[in-house]
């Protein structure tokens, strides 16, 4: 499982609304992708799709221009499917 590190490069975007956390995250996951839209659900506050068929916005941290997503080879603590910040308190599902 590989560790990859969330920071937000455009703290200005918009899409920043739809996230309850706008720093720097942590989290274990088998690809970027999958590591971004782990964050993306636990952090996101926006609507969910509704009956109408409108599309759902997507979350910043799901925006390559928005939000950056690295591989963090110098950790190894976290379990998959956990959320960390910077303090290591856990972000919990929303």
């Amino acid at each position: 499982m590989n560790i990859y590190r969330l920071d937000p490069i455009d703290p200005e975007h918009p899409s920043w609304s739809l996230s309850a956390e706008m720093e720097t995250l942590w989290t274990a996951a088998p690809s970027s992708r999958e590591a971004r839209d782990l964050v993306a659900g636990k952090t996101w506050r926006g609507p969910h799709a509704g009956a109408d068929g409108a599309p759902v916005p997507q979350s910043p941290w799901q925006i390559a221009g928005v939000a950056s997503c690295e591989l963090e080879p110098t950790m190894t603590h976290i379990h998959p499917g956990t959320v960390v910040r910077a303090d290591g308190s856990r972000v919990e599902d929303n």
